[in-house]
Formats: structure tokens, C-alpha cells, sequence
């Protein structure tokens, strides 16, 4: 048994998916959302809490998966440095005695959200299209948007085999990974 904790309903949403794409065992999966980033940095909240005392002595590792945000953002826990080091510090300070890995959706630049990641793994022609109606609408359009316009209706048009996809899906299959010692 194995835990990933995100961030909000749509990471839960396309981790089902991907692990269908992957061929991984949803059944061995406990999903926790934490109902925002800053949820998931509070060592005190209600989740670690539960997983302590009901699911420490059954599961095999754990999977906490952030957006890595922009660093412009006044919350000092915004930009993938920031959010990495945070990261290493709750893993550091929960002292579960399970092995925790953790992923940072994002862009190839490092900035954004899980919509950010999914249109990294749009083709050229999709990026451009984007990027001129961006460039032609002359108002900030988050990544958010653009999925949310663009692509969400079509339910992940994405080629999970693209290489963007290749730490994730190495991540996941990690996660199922029995460990010799187990």
C-alpha cells in the first residue's frame, strides 16, 4: 500500500489517470488531498495526523506531489527552489518511518502548476498556437486557463510516453517498487 498527497481534486484526477496509462495498481493507492500547497507544508494537519495513526504500519512509501508556483509570489514557499526545499523539510520533520519521495509539477522553466507540466508535453504547433493567442488577447493567461480552454474538454489529449513525463512515470513506478528489504 502506498500513499500520494497533492494538492487539490485535479492532481487526484490525473494521478488515476496516469496510473491507467502506466499500468500501476490503483487499488495500492490511498489518495490524500491536502485542499491547497500550504495544507501540505502544515505538519500539524489533520492528514499526517491520520496516516500516523491508521496507515503508518501499512504502507510501503509515500508520494507528495506540489505545484512549484511562480517565485514572483510574495508566499515564501512559491518558485520550485523554494518549494523543493520546503519539501525536504516536512519530509525531514514528519519522521515517518517510510520512505517519502516527492515530485514539483511544473514547466520545463521550473514555474507552474500541473497545468503548466501538461502543456510542456503539447507539440511545437500546439505551444505556438497557444503562445499567439497569449501574445494577440494582450492579457495575462495563466497556464490554468489556457488547459482549462483549450485542452480539458478533451479529456488528457497528452502522450504520457513524451519525456517530460519520464521522472514522474520513474517516480510512480518507484512508488510500487517492492524494496528488498520489505
Amino acid at each position: 500500500m502506498v500513499i500520494i498527497a497533492y494538492e487539490g481534486k485535479s492532481d487526484g484526477e490525473f494521478f488515476n489517470t496516469l496510473l491507467d496509462k502506466y499500468n500501476l495498481d490503483k487499488s495500492q493507492v490511498l489518495y490524500y488531498e491536502f485542499e491547497g500547497k500550504d495544507n501540505l507544508f502544515d505538519i500539524g494537519h489533520k492528514h499526517y495526523d491520520e496516516i500516523e495513526k491508521k496507515y503508518l504500519k501499512i504502507i510501503n512509501k509515500i508520494l507528495l506531489v506540489v505545484d512549484a508556483d511562480n517565485e514572483k509570489d510574495p508566499n515564501p514557499n512559491r518558485g520550485y527552489k523554494a518549494t523543493k526545499k520546503r519539501l525536504q523539510e516536512i519530509i525531514k520533520d514528519l519522521d515517518f518511518n517510510v520512505p517519502i519521495d516527492y515530485y514539483i509539477m511544473c514547466d520545463e522553466n521550473g514555474e507552474g502548476n500541473l497545468e503548466s507540466f501538461l502543456l510542456s508535453v503539447l507539440d511545437d504547433e500546439q505551444k505556438e498556437c497557444i503562445y499567439k493567442f497569449r501574445e494577440c488577447y494582450k492579457y495575462e493567461l495563466t497556464d490554468k486557463w489556457a488547459y482549462n480552454t483549450f485542452y480539458k474538454q478533451k479529456k488528457y489529449p497528452f502522450d504520457f510516453s513524451h519525456p517530460n513525463f519520464d521522472k514522474l512515470k520513474q517516480k510512480l513506478k518507484n512508488l510500487f517498487k517492492e524494496d528488498d528489504g520489505k
